[in-house]
């Protein structure tokens, strides 16, 4: 298949800076912030007392020194647990919803996109996200994103002014083809061992332009996947690392509004 062409591409720093910061911290995303990305992505949770957190697991078990499900605890205990130790940067906290949007607001550049994925996905949780988003005026540069399908119809039935990004179908569980029609951007994952050709990956970017939708590359982490990443036509590419992306996208002025 031939190339597809996009003429400016944006960079997501995926929970900030991932592969060199504590994830999901605001440390992580101050180093995003540095690098100027077009998009910043993080996750959300909701506490046992129903505080928005940023967190990527339902445990803490991976990334603090604490154990359990985040659903289960306070407040209070979520910010006892070290967000950093096991990265080598100890002393980092789990931020809520309302520090994360108070440091984007006040350090992250205006017109940055806020990628929002939703991983608790009881209504109570989405609703109070958007409404947080609204709170801080920063509603229309967000894109709610889940992998499950009814958290995005939910969001698109509720929301309709709201943009959505779900994946590539056979990535989204309890799909329903009703998400497509009001989706903003897919997904689509690079190295997948469901996508596992470049014919595959050529497909799926065919298949959300097909639907009017943009197709979101993952991940590109060097420059080597950052030349790959390019040449498949994807609108927007997430680095975990994102500094080699944005440097070849500088180097062949292909970079989302620079």
């Amino acid at each position: 298949m031939r190339n597809q062409t996009v003429e400016k591409i944006g960079v997501t720093g995926h929970r900030g800076c991932k592969a060199y910061m504590a994830e999901n911290t605001l440390e992580s995303f101050r180093e995003a912030f540095r690098l100027d990305v077009d998009v910043l992505e993080f996750d959300i949770h909701l506490t046992r007392d129903k505080v928005l957190v940023v967190m990527h697991d339902d445990l803490v078990d991976r990334t603090t020194d604490g154990t359990g499900c985040i659903h289960f605890k306070t407040l209070e205990e979520v910010k006892k647990l070290d967000a950093g130790v096991k990265f080598g940067q100890p002393g980092l906290r789990i931020p809520t919803l309302r520090e994360a949007l108070e440091c984007i607001v006040n350090e992250g550049a205006p017109d940055m996109i806020l990628n929002v994925e939703i991983k608790d996905q009881r209504p109570d949780c989405i609703d109070a996200t958007i409404a947080m988003l609204d709170e801080f005026g920063v509603l229309d540069r967000s894109v709610i994103a889940s992998f499950d399908a009814q958290s995005l119809l939910y969001v698109q039935d509720n929301y309709p002014h709201v943009k959505t990004q779900g994946h590539v179908p056979v990535f989204m569980v309890q799909y329903d083809p009703r998400v497509l029609d009001r989706m903003y951007g897919m997904g689509v994952p690079l190295g997948s061992k469901r996508l596992p050709t470049e014919e595959d990956i050529f497909e799926a970017v065919k298949f959300a332009n097909d639907h009017g939708i943009q197709a979101w590359g993952y991940h590109a982490d060097n420059r080597e996947q950052a030349i790959n990443a390019v040449k498949f036509g994807f609108t927007n590419i997430t680095g975990n690392d994102p500094r080699d992306l944005i440097a070849y996208l500088d180097e062949i002025d292909r970079r989302c509004g620079k």
